[in-house]
């Protein structure tokens, strides 16, 4: 077994873009950087961080459409494992992450969207304008329908308990 212990302890996942570019901005990463160092103070650096196996051999890991690499923190009770050990995410951790993230992002941009409606009464576009902007996203058709969705959800769930309201009041 060879490991070199002078390299930073990293996980390869499979994300979707406008995912990676959230991490980005919540770890405060530069898109230059290829790497997302992640941090314990944050609740997906938690959740990234828990979902980390540790291996005394190398695990093949599978080509993906999106890699991102996440470096993780050393502290006084991991440094011996992630420096001693191959770091690995089971398919099932890496489902987990995902679905923490994008459960953590649109929690994010729902957000974002109540504010931008109520409190500076911008339109939608405006609103997912900004968001990319401030994602450091490209603005084309997929970033702008991924979280133009975001908000329709949401704003259908808001018509329909109008709505039902609406028929409480009449009867």
């Amino acid at each position: 077994m060879n490991i070199d212990f002078s390299t930073k302890p990293q996980v390869t996942i499979n994300i979707d873009p406008v995912l990676e570019a959230y991490c980005r901005f919540i770890f405060c990463t530069p898109q230059s950087q290829t790497e997302i160092a992640v941090t314990r103070h944050h609740d997906l650096g938690k959740l990234i961080h828990s979902n980390v196996i540790t291996r005394d051999q190398r695990v093949k890991e599978s080509l993906s459409a999106n890699p991102v690499t996440f470096i993780l923190p050393v502290t006084k009770i991991n440094h011996h494992a992630v420096k001693c050990h191959f770091l690995y995410v089971s398919p099932w951790g890496e489902q987990k992450i995902q679905d923490g993230i994008e459960y953590e992002f649109k929690a994010w941009i729902r957000q974002r969207f109540e504010v931008g409606y109520n409190v500076k009464k911008w339109d939608r576009k405006t609103i997912i304008d900004t968001i990319l902007r401030g994602l450091n996203l490209r603005n084309k058709t997929a970033n702008f329908d991924t979280i133009k969705k975001i908000d329709y959800r949401n704003r259908r769930k808001i018509e329909e308990s109008r709505f039902q309201e609406l028929l409480n009041n009449c009867i």
